[in-house]
């Protein structure tokens, strides 16, 4: 099961180092931070950067939530275990999980997905990982080139910010 860690903004690759090197295989099984492709533009040039795709938070795959608590107890600056309730940690629900696997690779990053935009600037989604949740964008910013999408995360609504490239294909 997945269980998402919360720490300081920017903190996250740093807290998961701490957590693979400190935590025993017998309680976690991977330790992931994440990440989205985006294009920024630098001296007038688009290039591929990697940011965090959900600042603040580290993901943990174990299936002893209670080694784990107490391992982590043991880390400095970490702050808590999301889902805390009656002594026992709630993991992502299977659809939270799903939308994690299913917008990034085995690395667990999203890449960039391909649109297509017509005169209206109006996009439709050509290939990528965003293909599966067109319907969830709620913002599209072409001049930076990426789309917010607004899921359901942790019993709240999430804002995510994904990369998009444009393409002149499928049109």
């Amino acid at each position: 099961m997945w269980y998402v860690i919360q720490t300081l903004g920017g903190e996250e690759e740093r807290t998961a180092g701490m957590i693979r090197k400190m935590v025993s295989s017998y309680s976690i099984e991977d330790c992931f931070v994440p990440k989205r492709e985006r294009l920024r533009k630098f001296c007038g040039c688009w290039n591929r950067v990697e940011e965090v795709l959900f600042p603040g938070y580290v993901f943990v795959e174990a299936h002893n939530p209670g080694g784990l608590y107490e391992e982590l107890r043991q880390i400095p600056r970490l702050t808590r275990l999301l889902g805390r309730e009656e002594g026992w940690f709630l993991a992502l629900n299977q659809k939270e999980e799903e939308l994690v696997r299913g917008i990034g690779d085995e690395k667990h990053k999203t890449s960039l997905s391909k649109v297509a935009v017509d005169q209206d600037k109006r996009i439709r989604v050509v290939d990528g990982p965003l293909k599966d949740y067109a319907g969830d964008v709620v913002k599209v910013d072409l001049h930076r080139r990426e789309v917010t999408l607004r899921v359901e995360f942790m019993g709240r609504k999430m804002d995510l910010k994904m990369g998009i490239e444009m393409t002149n294909r499928g049109q």
